[in-house]
């Protein structure tokens, strides 16, 4: 390992991963440090079953025209799906008939377009603030936001809500993602188990102490999540300006994680059947299943907020059986056999990240920008917490990555 360089990385996630590529293209003299033994932070790819890959972390690619990570995707060779799935709502085990399925697209047209009155309007309250809860589509709403952003609709800005740019378009990738960014990563100068302990930029460079030893640099680009930064896992010295402390702390990450059903047959369901399900008990469960998974025999469900936060703390058992009773009240009492293997990721329990992604905190949406301004001209911070315009995402994160290298030293 190098003792002085140009740049130093902290974190070979996808932002450290976009941070290294920017280094690379400006001809700089770099090296990315990360604690894990492996990259891709929370983009991490692992088998299912022998031969078929799944996403414990990042899943699809989130607006997939303008994500600059699908151009990547092509050029190293892993697919994606463009397509839009079939979907069918379910009430309990019954299927919604076309004019409730339209009632329930009106409602979440409705929904959006609060967001945006609210926007407009300069508020920066919580979710929860704008929802019209009489509603029977109510809780599946509530459900489904705490996706989009890991935190209960009572913990996050609508403001950063409204603020996320959405095409709409999610593509998930047949080899995995977590595939994509380690690929994406071959060739870079990336020193894995190397665990940062210190960053002291009080002099006129910056010198990095890890577990490793003590190296030198002139900038230093920090991708570690607001999790890392919030637990003070990292000792800065001079101690951090309170505008970034607070911005830490006012992006805190929240809990979200996936769940995979192997099934056997290639096809357990009639010819029929819709690619995703959306399902609720109009209350408490309330499940998004993704029924074909980019051709790999099995469903594919998330869950996220407080929800993922109790599910993590129980058996995997719980989780199955909530899982299951909901496709059981949809496809019967016999599919239960179809289903070989269940699997779950735990995000909170990584003690390298401590959670899924940022939320933002109601009356703080501006933080992502403050986060974001490099400090003292030598220290800067970046990841998908960083972006004002696609947090909670991989390609958010390395954009993130890139702009901070940017910024410091070009």
């Amino acid at each position: 390992m190098q003792s002085h360089c140009d740049l130093i990385i902290v974190g070979a996630g996808a932002g450290g991963i976009g941070a290294a590529h920017a280094a690379k293209k400006a001809g700089l003299n770099f090296c990315v440090l990360e604690a894990s033994h492996r990259v891709g932070g929370r983009g991490l790819t692992e088998e299912l079953a022998p031969g078929v890959p799944w996403d414990l972390g990042c899943h699809w690619l989130h607006s997939g025209s303008i994500n600059p990570l699908a151009t990547v995707a092509s050029e190293v060779g892993v697919h994606f799906e463009k397509d839009l799935p079939s979907r069918a709502f379910y009430m309990g085990g019954e299927k919604l008939p076309p004019q409730q399925q339209s009632d329930f697209t009106d409602y979440m047209s409705a929904q959006w377009l609060r967001v945006s009155d609210s926007a407009a309007r300069g508020e920066d309250i919580a979710l929860s603030e704008l929802i019209d809860y009489e509603s029977p589509w109510a809780p599946y709403y509530c459900y489904w936001q705490s996706l989009m952003t890991s935190e209960d609709v009572d913990n996050f800005s609508a403001l950063d809500l409204f603020n996320y740019e959405d095409t709409d378009e999610n593509w998930p990738l047949r080899e995995g993602y977590g595939e994509l960014l380690c690929r994406h990563a071959q060739k870079l100068p990336i020193e894995l188990n190397t665990r940062v302990e210190k960053i002291d930029f009080s002099g006129t460079g910056i010198v990095v102490t890890s577990n490793r030893g003590t190296l030198q640099a002139k900038y230093v680009v920090v991708t570690v999540s607001t999790g890392v930064l919030g637990a003070r896992d990292i000792q800065f010295v001079p101690e951090l300006p309170i505008a970034t402390c607070e911005a830490i702390a006012s992006l805190p990450l929240g809990c979200y994680n996936n769940f995979a059903m192997l099934y056997e047959e290639d096809w357990p369901f009639d010819e029929d059947t819709p690619d995703r399900i959306d399902y609720s008990n109009g209350n408490d469960i309330n499940f998004a299943f993704k029924l074909k998974c980019s051709g790999w025999p099995y469903i594919y469900c998330a869950v996220g907020g407080r929800q993922a936060r109790w599910l993590e703390r129980q058996p995997l058992e719980e989780s199955e059986q909530m899982m299951m009773g909901a496709l059981v009240d949809v496809f019967g009492a016999d599919f239960r056999k179809k289903i070989t293997r269940f699997r779950a990721s735990a995000w909170g329990d990584d003690p390298l990240i401590k959670g899924a992604f940022s939320a933002s905190l109601p009356g703080n949406s501006h933080q992502r920008a403050v986060l974001a301004v490099p400090i003292a001209d030598r220290l800067c911070f970046a990841g998908e917490a960083a972006s004002e315009r696609a947090f909670c995402t991989a390609h958010g994160a390395w954009q993130s990555g890139r702009d901070a290298v940017l910024k410091l030293v070009v």
